[in-house]
């Protein structure tokens, strides 16, 4: 179970790159890694789940979760790019969601 995390900037915008499963085994790991980001960087923050080979509901709940941590900050979670898996999952979970297809970007993931 591999999870590979990277940040890069766009736009002054951190931009988190997530790659491999994000599953029960790792889906805690991105939740701390993504709010270290908010924590260092500011809570407008671009996740991009085009690596992602795996989700269940646990990685899913992880992006809600800094969700919700962005934007009791003022600022909010944008997804970059939607693997298929990813976007399986996320479809599920966020019924009526704006998600984009899978390898589409600028994605929201909060409501309008």
């Amino acid at each position: 179970m591999r999870l590979d995390l990277s940040v890069s900037m766009s736009a002054g915008t951190p931009v988190v790159g997530v790659g491999g499963e994000v599953d029960l085994l790792t889906a805690d790991d991105l939740y701390e890694f993504l709010a270290t980001v908010i924590r260092q960087r500011g809570p407008r923050l671009s996740v991009d789940l085009g690596g992602v080979t795996f989700m269940d509901s646990r990685g899913a709940s992880a992006l809600l979760r800094v969700r919700r941590l962005a934007r009791s900050l003022g600022g909010n979670l944008t997804l970059a790019g939607l693997s298929a898996p990813a976007a399986r999952v996320l479809r599920a979970v966020l019924p009526g969601q704006d998600l984009a297809p899978p390898d589409e970007t600028a994605a929201a993931l909060h409501h309008r």
